[in-house]
């Protein structure tokens, strides 16, 4: 008799994929308890509307494969429906969020204010692409799986980010992102391999593996440039 492997099983990418949002959503919330959780009161409105938003994110990628799961497809549909107000909200919460945090920082802090306005932009950007190509792909229910699951990948790099600046300061700033950008290639690696003998879809989880190299890169090169510098110094004075 042969034991189907787990990860065919659950499809941890998928319907069996609940445990690890959930525990990307308890690092979100260690890394942001500081910055936000712990300080309810003194944010801003639209801090909390960028909160709500991504909280309610998270909550669709833990629902929607359960609904599949149990076979509630009329759900799934128009839940999956919220996010064309959801992952567009989150988008323009953090690019707005990112304006006024340059606008108003002192002039010693403007090179680092800089480099932290392209994470925030390009991880928005990144979000909105993986989830433009799971509903590009939300016919092909193998594709639509992986990349709605690729979404969540877009929440490491803050969360760790986070983590590593409130809780473990003695990690200097340029490895923020070599760590949490390892975190993300190891799963995607781990990811492929698993993937490897799938009848379908298997070229999601390499697209997103060059996604994130490409992204990768463009943090490393491009907010030290004088085109980024100009920029920043123009989307600060909107």
């Amino acid at each position: 008799m042969t034991t189907t492997p787990y990860f065919q099983r659950t499809r941890i990418w998928g319907t069996g994929a609940w445990p690890w949002v959930l525990l990307l959503l308890g690092v979100a919330v260690f890394g942001f308890w500081k910055p936000y959780f712990g300080a309810l009161g003194a944010a801003q409105k639209l801090a909390h509307l960028h909160a709500v938003s991504m909280l309610a994110w998270i909550a669709m990628l833990i629902a929607q494969p359960m609904l599949i799961r149990g076979r509630q497809r009329a759900w799934h549909r128009r839940i999956g429906k919220a996010s064309y107000l959801v992952v567009p909200m989150i988008a323009v919460t953090a690019l707005v969020l990112a304006q006024q945090r340059i606008a108003s920082a002192p002039v010693a802090a403007l090179p680092m204010q800089q480099t932290i306005l392209y994470l925030g932009m390009s991880g928005a950007t990144i979000l909105m692409v993986v989830w433009g190509l799971g509903i590009r792909h939300r016919r092909d229910a193998a594709l639509h799986a992986r990349y709605m699951a690729g979404t969540a990948l877009t929440l490491i790099d803050p969360s760790l980010a986070r983590v590593m600046i409130f809780w473990v300061p003695s990690v200097p700033p340029p490895f923020y992102v070599w760590i949490s950008f390892s975190v993300i290639y190891a799963i995607l690696g781990l990811l492929i391999w698993l993937d490897r003998h799938a009848a379908r879809g298997r070229r999601a989880f390499v697209v997103l593996l060059g996604l994130f190299v490409a992204l990768h890169a463009s943090i490393l090169l491009v907010p030290g440039t004088p085109t980024w510098q100009r920029f920043a110094q123009w989307y600060a004075a909107l």
